[in-house]
């Protein structure tokens, strides 16, 4: 359900990493910010686009401590199985889909890109009428293609995800620039 100002999920089921073992997952990493950090985990390992470059095959632990430690308010969609493709077969094609991007910069990619890209060619929803993740949630949802909810760090069985602008995403991604440079100058002295 959409609000003017956010769209509305239902967290399903209490948080138990093995869930995460099985099957696609759309991860939205920070969900309460604008914007929101967006990946994929397939085949027990998670995958997204980031201002760094390419994040590919991270380990299920690795994501969940960082998680942890950061206490990152973290939503886990579990997408019901393809009914063609294994779930390899999906992972490697996702990791060609962030391939396709050098990286998340103002007006070329975000980390929703590569997302968009799987989601249109794997489960024919047009990237075209796509921009935000609310826009791929309400589809996937209309399309009943959710089958679990869970999160971390979050206390409430209803989580608002912030409805926002490309000028939004354009400011998140400068900042992120921006906090890297420094950490990067700061390591350097």
């Amino acid at each position: 359900m959409t609000t003017s100002e956010s769209f509305q999920v239902e967290i399903k089921n209490k948080f138990e990493p093995a869930v995460l073992n099985k099957g696609i997952h759309l991860v939205i990493l920070h969900c309460n910010r604008i914007p929101p950090h967006i990946g994929l985990i397939i085949d027990k390992k998670f995958h997204s686009l980031t201002i760094k470059g390419h994040e590919i095959n991270v380990s299920l632990d690795a994501l969940i401590r960082n998680i942890q430690q950061k206490k990152i308010e973290s939503l886990f969609i579990k997408i019901k199985p393809h009914p063609t493709f294994s779930e390899e077969y999906l992972k490697e094609h996702f990791i060609s889909n962030i391939q396709e991007f050098e990286k998340v910069a103002i007006d070329k990619a975000t980390c929703l890109s590569p997302v968009k890209s799987f989601f249109d060619e794997m489960f024919h929803i047009s990237k075209k009428d796509i921009n935000f993740i609310f826009e791929l949630l309400s589809e996937i949802e209309q399309r009943n293609l959710i089958e679990n909810v869970t999160s971390l760090n979050i206390n409430s069985t209803m989580v608002n995800i912030p409805i926002y602008t490309f000028k939004e995403i354009n400011n998140g991604i400068e900042l992120a620039n921006k906090e890297a440079e420094t950490i990067k100058n700061t390591i350097k002295q």
